[in-house]
């Protein structure tokens, strides 16, 4: 049981890694699309994610 949830506790950080490694570089690419006057289409954005942008 101890093994299982070390296994557990390694891919719920691996995955963390991976939603803060789609988070920075998605934070990129809003900047370089403001830089360039380029705005998203508000449809391009999940309710979840906007949700989050709006709590940060």
């Amino acid at each position: 049981m101890k093994a299982k949830i070390e296994k557990q506790n390694q891919r719920i950080g691996q995955l963390g890694s991976l939603v803060f490694a789609y988070s920075w570089t998605v934070d990129r690419l809003i900047h370089r699309m403001r830089a360039a006057d380029i705005t998203p289409d508000p449809r391009d954005i999940h309710d979840q994610v906007r949700e989050h942008m709006d709590t940060r």
